[in-house]
């Protein structure tokens, strides 16, 4: 048989197999050697970093422990009383001016005096105590009133740091700057925490701050004091009051309006089947029913953006 009839014959009896192009195989990337350092180094520099943050923490500690503050608090009720036991805790001289004796409640508390804020004479030596610090603790609906009484110890102590813990935050700004004297430095805050919810600590609890109008004469004061709920764990948020309203409006306030309605439907209390979601309503209501009702009232009366959040819930009805 001949080369050419033998070829003829393979290509008549075999199917060719097509050629198919597979899939690229990758090519192993060798190893990064761990000789290369480079986690080495990154964890090197993470310790550096741990090791300069500790040391501006000493560096800080050293610094609150040079001076201790002598703060007033104006409204000793249940609030004034809970932010007095955290600033005696850490060391600092506090002094009392409230509406009703509680001169019992201060001396437990380890303030220096409580004084009578119907007293004009006392307001006066309230404020001849040196005060660094003047922490406004009454409600929303007094707010006014209060500053009004204070007036004549704010004239005469212009340099005092005045801080304010409203749970409204531009109402309270706007009075204190139309009512403090120009040189006198505002502080606005609201601890997002109370007595209830704060009563194992402040860990993580949110701290609202902005410093609307700080001396340079008033800035260790104001630093020392925000560095108070720094040191107790609390998360650090400044903001602006208008940003706080607005934000307040659709939370706080909301919470406290179904807390309030719920609370008025009847006796609501724990069943043996409560679903976790019925036990947080419980909770709601008891929190916020635990509140004064000057509290919801302020709310709602004393930031413009709460009645915004009323109009949305109708629309929702309707």
């Amino acid at each position: 048989m001949t080369l050419g009839r033998l070829c003829l014959l393979l290509l008549t009896t075999h199917r060719a197999r097509p050629f198919v192009l597979g899939p690229r195989q990758p090519t192993p990337r060798p190893l990064r050697a761990e000789a290369d350092g480079r986690l080495s180094d990154i964890k090197a520099s993470e310790a550096q970093l741990r090791w300069q943050l500790a040391q501006v923490q000493r560096e800080k500690a050293e610094v609150l422990a040079t001076r201790r503050l002598k703060i007033g608090i104006v409204g000793f009720g249940k609030f004034g009383q809970f932010l007095a036991k955290k600033f005696a805790d850490y060391d600092h001289e506090i002094a009392a001016l409230s509406h009703s004796d509680r001169s019992a409640e201060a001396r437990a508390l380890g303030a220096e005096a409580c004084h009578r804020l119907g007293d004009a004479t006392d307001v006066l030596k309230f404020f001849e105590r040196d005060l660094d610090v003047v922490v406004l603790a009454v409600s929303i609906v007094s707010f006014d009133d209060t500053l009004a009484r204070l007036r004549e110890g704010l004239v005469a102590h212009p340099h005092t740091l005045i801080v304010d813990v409203l749970s409204v935050k531009e109402h309270a700004r706007d009075a204190l700057l139309r009512r403090l004297p120009a040189e006198t430095s505002v502080l606005c805050t609201h601890p997002m925490f109370g007595p209830e919810s704060g009563r194992h600590g402040w860990q993580d609890l949110a701290f609202v701050y902005d410093r609307v109008r700080v001396t340079k004469e008033s800035s260790d004061p104001c630093e020392r004091f925000l560095s108070i709920f720094e040191s107790a764990g609390c998360r650090m948020v400044e903001m602006t009051c208008r940003q706080h309203d607005i934000y307040a409006a659709n939370s706080q306030f909301l919470t406290h309006l179904v807390g309030r309605m719920l609370g008025s439907i009847g006796d609501l209390h724990p069943t043996p089947i409560d679903t976790r979601g019925f036990e947080s309503v419980l909770q709601i209501v008891h929190t916020t029913c635990d509140d004064s009702f000057d509290l919801f009232y302020g709310l709602y009366r004393y930031n413009a953006h709460s009645k915004s959040t009323l109009l949305c819930l109708r629309l929702c009805g309707n």
